[in-house]
């Protein structure tokens, strides 16, 4: 191809998690093919800056001050119109949008635009768990009509693909493609022994001391309240030592302590403060904690691909999780993790407590992990297929370069 690719890759915003590690890994990695230019919103107060992610990487994406997280009619017309300008100064081949609200005003923009190519990911949806029956119903309505404007749909695990063509019909079969998520996971596996020393010594954690973490945003749809009652039934089972770590913070922070008081659970925000409860905020060495931690628990509601537990498997932490959204496609049940039905204390907290009475499935368990994550959610396999994908959409539409 005589002509470089351009690319407009769009997110909602570079917080923690998912879209922000898969567009920047893809900005990155797709040269020298592709020529992109990665754009989105700013975060929400409450929530942690994580540009360190495409910084890391020698990118510098541009901020669009209009693009919003909550649905504004006055910011998301603004948004739309930057948008659309930044299509006419770079020219891209390509408008690749991630998440719901990227999706709507992006593709909407490229559309108008008459962009070659408008492809967009799915990072999990809003389609339960989020909004009321009503609300949810129009949402699906929107992404019904925006799929009509959509090459091709980026679905990150068979489940959600699923959900999207067959359960909740927003997107045709035939344009919807399962690529999963890739990560640059090996740095989890390099000094673990060092990082679990320094975790664990910053805590004062003992040998015989179990650590469970929640990593994530403190919002409703991860269920911080179904952890609170776990951390109560686990407290009362297990007859040896545990603690629990927040990892994140957010807007069901204050409700999470709250609860945690009620039922006289110790906590505190300090590392030289014995508790049953630390509360570490956000955090960026995620790998020094997996390290130090024995478990990794997850109550969401509704999730996608979750990348704390991908990289939990990364780091050789074995997984306790409610089986939900795609959880399923990324752990392997009864080998690198142990599900519970959504909202299910009592068996969540009795697969805890059986992980941590059974020494040999926790080894089990934590050997499984890299070996299961490894191959199938390392970067460089998900930039191959996104890359033959853009090629062959390109070949077929019959764009000339």
């Amino acid at each position: 191809m005589a002509e470089k690719i351009r690319v407009l890759r769009i997110l909602n915003r570079f917080n923690l998690g998912g879209p922000t590690y898969n567009a920047s890994q893809l900005t990155k990695h797709l040269e020298p093919d592709f020529e992109t230019l990665l754009i989105g919103g700013p975060n929400e107060k409450d929530e942690h800056d994580s540009l360190h992610i495409p910084h890391s990487l020698g990118i510098e994406p541009v901020i669009i001050d209009s693009m919003r997280r909550s649905m504004n009619p006055v910011l998301d017309r603004a948004a739309y119109r930057d948008i659309k300008k930044i299509i006419k100064d770079f020219k891209p081949h390509i408008v690749h949008t991630h998440a719901s609200k990227a999706g709507a005003v992006g593709r909407s923009a490229a559309y108008s635009m008459k962009v070659p190519v408008i492809v967009h990911t799915y990072h999990g949806h809003v389609f339960e768990a989020y909004f009321n029956g009503l609300i949810s119903s129009v949402y699906k309505a929107i992404e019904r009509n925006l799929s009509k404007k959509t090459d091709a749909i980026i679905a990150l695990s068979d489940r959600q693909r699923l959900d999207l063509v067959k359960r909740f019909r927003v997107c045709s079969d035939e344009q919807t493609h399962v690529i999963a998520n890739g990560f640059d996971l090996s740095h989890f596996q390099s000094g673990m022994t060092e990082k679990r020393a320094r975790f664990r010594k910053k805590y004062a954690l003992t040998n015989d001391e179990f650590a469970i973490g929640i990593i994530g945003r403190m919002v409703p749809v991860k269920n911080h309240a179904m952890f609170v009652d776990v951390v109560e039934r686990v407290s009362r089972k297990y007859k040896g030592k545990v603690r629990f770590f927040v990892v994140g913070d957010g807007e069901t922070s204050e409700d999470t302590r709250k609860r945690l008081h009620q039922k006289k659970i110790s906590i505190s925000d300090r590392a030289d403060t014995h508790a049953t409860v630390h509360f570490t905020s956000w955090q960026k060495k995620v790998d020094e904690i997996m390290a130090g931690l024995d478990i990794l628990m997850l109550t969401s509601l509704n999730e996608g691909t979750p990348v704390c537990l991908i990289e939990a498997q990364a780091a050789n932490c074995p997984v306790v999780s409610t089986d939900v959204g795609g959880i399923r496609d990324i752990v392997l049940d009864g080998k690198t993790a142990l599900l519970s039905p959504s909202q299910d204390v009592e068996i969540m907290s009795q697969n805890i407590v059986k992980l941590m009475n059974d020494q040999a499935l926790h080894q089990s368990m934590k050997l499984h992990g890299w070996e299961f994550v490894r191959d199938r959610f390392q970067y460089e396999r998900m930039v191959e297929d996104v890359d033959q994908l853009y090629k062959r959409i390109l070949r077929d539409k019959g764009v000339k370069l």
